[in-house]
């Protein structure tokens, strides 16, 4: 086993929507390549360490669940810290947060985009994006990726085949599983994507009312 370093990117936006009980978002884009396993995650049934070693890629785990991912520099995180009562309510949080970022994608020019198994963006019938989240008493931490113009060729190299898969998924590999918007044919720049996409987020959250989720 190989050094683990935890994954603090999101925690300033996480501890910032606890302390204002505000609905907070955030879209950014990572530095360089690193490879983020889930809370849960394995190393020795979803990396193939001995390429990321070699490579010199970080490895992190994240406090939400799900599994493993590259992240690069074509890649965007889209970051929801939601006010949100109890400890419940998690299949409704995650669907909330979903429908979020599905509608911000369409303001931007991208309809189509779909939630499907249990929390994948998907386009047709491929993956765009993956997402955890994590539930705390009163809080919801929710991360997504969004695929631009990533590096697919590392996932084969870095990820082994996941030991869970959801059902659309069809036993495809990596290559064949997921796209991006730059494969749709929509830019190709993460940069021209996170500005309106954050913008269009904090607009969505600047009044909605979450205390009336149920699962």
């Amino acid at each position: 086993m190989g050094l683990i370093l935890p994954y603090t990117r999101e925690d300033e936006l996480v501890e910032q929507a606890r302390a204002t009980g505000r609905a907070l978002c955030l879209v950014y884009r990572p530095q360089g390549t690193c490879v983020v396993l889930g809370r849960g995650g394995s190393e020795e049934r979803e990396l193939h360490r001995a390429a990321i070693d070699t490579d010199g890629v970080p490895v992190y785990r994240r406090p939400g669940g799900g599994g493993a991912v590259v992240l690069d520099e074509g890649n965007l995180v889209v970051v929801l810290a939601l006010p949100l009562p109890g400890l419940g309510a998690v299949t409704a949080a995650f669907r909330l947060a979903s429908d979020l970022v599905i509608g911000a994608l369409g303001a931007c020019g991208v309809p189509g985009v779909e939630q499907r198994g249990i929390s994948d963006l998907v386009l047709g019938d491929r993956k765009l994006g993956g997402s955890c989240l994590r539930r705390e008493r009163g809080l919801v931490h929710y991360a997504t990726t969004v695929l631009v113009a990533p590096h697919l060729e590392l996932m084969k190299r870095y990820l082994q085949y996941p030991p869970r898969e959801p059902a659309y998924r069809l036993r495809r590999p990596h290559d064949a599983f997921v796209t991006s918007l730059a494969a749709a044919g929509y830019d190709n720049d993460p940069a021209v994507w996170a500005d309106p996409l954050e913008a269009y987020l904090r607009v969505s959250l600047s009044d909605f009312q979450f205390d009336n989720l149920r699962d």
